[in-house]
């Protein structure tokens, strides 16, 4: 039995299994940080596809928004998008894009945040299933070589 290839596949498990959760922001937080935009309202929202053809996109209905903050000023907030959300559901092929989102239309930012305890408690729960697995696995085994 080879131990060695499970407990790789254990660590890289954990290890990328990290918990994050959104917190509400008390302020617009800074650049490069990942944020939910909440709106008070369904708006169009107009994007900026970055390359060549600066294409510019509207998406109407949105109520909320995704992704990492660029820029932000007195009346807008710019974020490079990771997900565009109508009533309807995710907009589909807008990550990347850059939306202007005029901050009278914003209920509320909310921060990404590393939520320690819980992938500290996600991580022991998965060592002690991997661990039970591997002790019945061992008994198993035992017993067929007898």
């Amino acid at each position: 039995m080879h131990v060695a290839p499970q407990r790789a596949l254990l660590a890289v498990v954990i290890t990328t299994g990290a918990c994050f959760a959104y917190r509400r922001a008390a302020l617009v937080p800074e650049p490069g940080s990942h944020v939910r935009v909440v709106l008070t309202t369904a708006i169009a929202v107009t994007t900026h596809v970055p390359g060549p053809k600066n294409a510019h996109r509207v998406y109407p209905g949105v109520l909320e928004a995704s992704g990492a903050i660029e820029a932000a000023a007195g009346d807008t907030v710019a974020l490079r998008l990771g997900e565009l959300r109508t009533a309807g559901g995710p907009v589909p092929d807008v990550s990347g894009q850059v939306a202007m989102l005029p901050t009278a239309h914003i209920a509320r930012i909310e921060q990404r945040r590393f939520q320690a305890g819980t992938t500290i408690l996600a991580g022991v729960g998965l060592f002690a299933l991997a661990a039970t697995t591997y002790v019945i696995l061992l008994i198993v085994a035992i017993t067929h070589a007898f």
